[in-house]
């Protein structure tokens, strides 16, 4: 489900391997409740955990005791195995170490684990996760301003074609001719290709999706229909159930050989880079409110609403060809 959320904006992310995990013993986590009976009610099991926002980490342990205990545990899973490993597969098992202690130290909760791997996603898997403050641009080469035009600029520029704003009024206000910007729309790109964490694709996409607030921006008029004016727009930023039901909408059109981003436009006015932005806000809420049992309700509504728009455009098309076969 959590893979077919993300595929509403940019695509889902590689399975990883997985392992059997094996018995260790390298301690517990300094605890004060370490000495405790546990009890096995889950909603007093919840109160008993509490998490820094930032790392996920229990507050009951220290950062360094945590990592001691996991890199032991990976050199227990490395000394368990007969044969070379790839890099890929020491990754997977350093991956599956740190899992274990966290589980084992943190109630067995699977939805905080997932906030976990979130928040920690470039350490733990080499790969950014949106919603997170994990990209460092300072001292790092691949986000250094191209011509002058910063990542937020480039996310600023494009996210204001989008809205219809000519390219002429777009490149006045951020200083730019055509030429300069023929390259940046070239370079940018092809850093966010040569970057093998995929951070600058994650922070493009929160750019992109507060480059509303860039202050060159600021008094510049997008297209009639498009833009903050739109209700739908309004909508879509605050009901959930509204901007699956346009998910499913658009997968639908698009099954049935329709521009479903045009479709959008036509009957709601909403601008594909509109659409795009509300939802990367709706991808990183749920990244840093990770409840699978809410995740699965929308996810279900969204497929429900695709069967629905699947009827209505078989309809207007003259219905599906299997619907004239008899069995």
């Amino acid at each position: 489900m959590f893979k077919k959320f993300l595929n509403n904006l940019l695509g889902n992310e590689e399975e990883n391997k997985k392992k059997e995990t094996v018995p260790y013993s390298a301690g517990t986590p300094v605890n004060e409740h370490a000495a405790e009976e546990v009890d096995e009610d889950d909603e007093e099991e919840e109160e008993r955990y509490h998490f820094d926002p930032v790392t996920q980490h229990g507050t009951h342990y220290s950062k360094e005791d945590f990592d001691t205990v996991a890199n032991t545990v990976y050199q227990q899973y490395l000394d368990g195995e007969d044969e070379p490993l790839s890099q890929q597969d020491k990754n997977n098992l350093k991956r599956e170490a740190y899992r274990k202690v966290y589980m084992d130290w943190n109630g067995h909760d699977y939805d905080q684990l997932a906030k976990f791997e979130m928040a920690n996603s470039l350490e733990l898997s080499g790969f950014a996760t949106s919603g997170f403050d994990q990209v460092k641009e300072e001292g790092n080469a691949l986000y250094e301003p191209i011509h002058g035009i910063s990542l937020y600029d480039y996310a600023a520029i494009a996210h204001g074609m989008t809205q219809g704003i000519s390219e002429a009024e777009l490149l006045k206000a951020f200083g730019i001719d055509s030429a300069v910007w023929g390259e940046v729309n070239v370079l940018w790109p092809e850093r966010m290709k040569e970057d093998p964490t995929y951070g600058i694709m994650a922070k493009y996409g929160e750019y992109f999706a507060a480059a509303p607030q860039h202050p060159k921006l600021v008094g510049l008029t997008p297209s009639i229909g498009l833009g903050s004016e739109n209700s739908n727009l309004e909508k879509l930023k605050t009901d959930r159930y509204f901007y699956e039901e346009l998910c499913g909408a658009r997968t639908a059109a698009y099954e049935y050989g329709l521009d479903g981003a045009q479709w959008i436009v036509d009957n709601y006015g909403i601008s594909l880079g509109d659409f795009q932005a509300v939802a990367m806000d709706w991808m990183t809420a749920q990244n840093q409110n990770f409840n699978s049992a809410s995740l699965t309700h929308y996810m279900d509504y969204q497929e429900q609403k695709r069967k629905e728009y699947a009827d209505k455009f078989a309809k207007e098309q003259g219905g599906n060809v299997a619907d004239d076969i008899e069995f």
